[in-house]
């Protein structure tokens, strides 16, 4: 009599497993008192994935792979019963049931189908998956912090022992060669036609955004009928980090309360960390609205502010998301804008970039530069990038996301400490699109110099490290992106880089030139004189970019440009360059410290909203 196969290697059958290899081992697995499955995984026939899956599809119920799923948490402890690999897990709750994954032994297979089979309805709440996959969930990713690291180890900041990282070990060999071996002097002309093409192509394209984008509205309003009640708006979620924020902890909660949007669709977490118990008290020392809660941050390294969005994001429970900063005072209609957005948008926009402005540009050098910095980016130089398809590094606030595109692509990068660059990048490389938004956000621009100082080199620390990121593997960044868009971020990413380190160089050359100090190494003749007036024009049109770009931003935000400030411009450069040499030193010895901003340093902020309501009006 021909020996009877259970009901799960039926379906290994049906995969393409050979009947003889079936048959044998059910009756070898006879004589050792094991069960055929197990016999069939310890002898490497099967995979347990292969085993699992055909067991799930046996039972009619889902199977999650290993790196699928990721168990609900209490303080990153798993909610889970019974034995540490075999479930239940909770892992969601889907029309208000729980949903658990299982991996029962081998023994308890014909157990647990029966079980399942009598009680459908509990059935339609299980998922399989095999024991090795519920060890990892509950040991790696049990934090909603770890799950970029965890699905998409690649496109992570944190070292992975598997990454690719044979284009750097070559371009360093390749350096190292080339300096040994080449004349001093042609590295003086190469790097001079590098500073000089850098110039102009950057000069170039300011004044080329600052046409294609002057008549664009800054603000726009809502036409009345989008402020009557009787609209279902898509749920939102506010996500509002916070680290000693104790200080602009009242004014946070009034800026909030201005937002413009039901508050019955609305929640709004303010993300507080463990260990700050000045920010907390004064938290719980204003009275809450209704949609507002406080959600404690558990210990964990590193201690940067995407790993507080990812538990953020792990509690939101709208449609779209969005994060404001401690200091951020946005428009009161900015969510019913981007929700419009959404909507009459295709399902890959991702993300909606909010315009930031400082509303502090009087109290000083750093202010000022820093106003006109931001207002020539997210006025100008963003909705440049958006008008053109191309992708672009987010600003760290006001982005608002499709929060189904945010969990597919792993959420925040913990690890890195300009998240917001890092993430614009990887929408992109997911196929996903981003857009500008013609609605402003205002915030507070750094008065002491050590705290603009502290906040640019972190910047710079986190280009670096999203550069090394999705520099891993060249050949798939061009296949996910296009050579068009590659070549567009390596201009904002590495020419903006190689530009601020090399500033304040050129600079002490130029001088050292101008003043008869030191001499430059052009070869005499025609050629060299020729060579110097390109180079010359090159830089000239660069700073003249720059300028005007800077003039026409400010002229749109009623910043009133001073000429000393476009005469400063290259001062505030060389300020820049010293911050990326900072940056560059801590890429190596502190990568993951998180330099703080401080923040309620402004001598007058533009706090109240009839101020701020009457500034947008002027603004076209």
């Amino acid at each position: 009599m021909e020996t009877e196969i259970p009901g799960a290697l039926k379906v290994l059958l049906s995969r393409g497993v050979s009947k003889s290899v079936i048959l044998s081992a059910c009756r070898i697995a006879a004589k050792k008192g094991i069960t055929p499955v197990e016999y069939l995984v310890r002898n490497g026939l099967v995979s347990p994935e292969a085993i699992y899956s055909a067991y799930a599809e046996h039972c009619g119920v889902p199977f999650l792979p290993k790196r699928s799923f990721r168990p609900r948490t209490i303080n990153d402890r798993p909610i889970q019963m019974g034995e540490f690999e075999h479930g239940p897990m909770l892992v969601s709750v889907s029309d208000g049931k729980p949903v658990y994954v299982v991996a029962p032994d081998y023994e308890q297979f014909d157990m647990v189908r029966d079980h399942l089979r009598r009680n459908p309805d509990f059935a339609a709440q299980v998922r399989i998956a095999e024991p090795s996959a519920l060890r990892f969930a509950a040991t790696v990713m049990n934090s909603p912090a770890s799950d970029l690291e965890c699905r998409f180890p690649d496109l992570s900041a944190k070292p992975t022992s598997g990454g690719r990282t044979w284009p750097v070990f070559l371009a360093a060999f390749t350096a190292a060669i080339c300096v040994i071996t080449v004349p001093v002097l042609f590295w003086f002309y190469l790097l001079a036609v590098l500073v000089a093409v850098a110039c102009l192509v950057s000069g170039l394209a300011r004044l080329i955004s600052v046409w294609t984008t002057w008549l664009d509205p800054l603000d726009f309003r809502l036409p009345g009928r989008f402020h009557k009640s009787d609209i279902c708006w898509p749920r939102y979620s506010v996500l509002v980090p916070l680290y000693r924020e104790a200080a602009v902890v009242r004014e946070l909660l009034r800026a909030l309360r201005q937002i413009d949007y039901p508050v019955s669709r609305l929640q709004i977490l303010l993300l507080v960390e463990t260990d700050d118990s000045e920010t907390l008290a004064a938290l719980r020392g204003e009275p809450l609205d209704r949609h507002m809660d406080i959600l404690v941050v558990p210990r964990g390294w590193p201690k940067t502010k995407p790993r507080a969005l990812s538990y953020g994001l792990d509690a939101a429970t709208g449609d779209y998301v969005t994060v404001f900063d401690a200091e951020d005072r946005p428009a009161p209609d900015q969510l019913k804008k981007a929700a419009l957005m959404f909507v009459l948008a295709p399902d890959d926009l991702a993300c909606i970039q909010a315009r930031l402005s400082i509303d502090n540009s009087h109290d000083g050098f750093f202010s000022r530069q820093f106003a006109l910095e931001y207002a020539c980016l997210f006025d100008q130089l963003l909705p440049w990038f958006y008008r053109n398809g191309l992708p672009f590094p987010l600003g760290g606030t006001s982005n608002h996301f499709r929060k189904s595109a945010l969990d597919r692509v792993g959420g925040w990068d913990r690890h890195n400490v300009t998240e917001d660059a890092d993430l614009g990048v990887r929408l992109a490389r997911f196929g996903y699109r981003l857009a500008v938004l013609a609605s402003s956000t205002y915030e507070e621009a750094p008065v002491r110099f050590s705290t603009w100082f502290a906040q640019r080199a972190r910047w710079y620390k986190g280009w670096l490290q999203t550069i090394c990121v999705h520099m891993r593997a060249p050949a798939e960044l061009v296949k996910d992106l296009g050579i068009v868009p590659v070549a567009a971020l390596a201009a904002v990413f590495v020419g903006s880089l190689f530009l601020i380190a090399l500033h304040p160089v050129f600079l002490l050359l130029l001088t050292g030139y101008a003043t008869g100090v030191m001499d430059l190494p052009w070869q005499d003749g025609p050629a060299g004189r020729v060579f110097l007036v390109i180079g010359a024009a090159a830089a000239a049109i660069g700073y003249l970019g720059a300028a005007v770009a800077a003039w026409a931003a400010a002229a749109r935000r009623r910043i009133k440009p001073r000429y000393a400030d476009l005469l400063a411009v290259p001062v505030y450069w060389v300020f820049t360059g010293f911050a990326f040499y900072r940056a560059l030193w801590e890429f190596f010895r502190a990568p993951y410290h998180w330099n703080k901003t401080e923040h309620g340093q402004a001598k007058r902020r533009f706090r109240s909203s009839s101020i701020v309501r009457r500034r947008r009006r002027n603004v076209r």
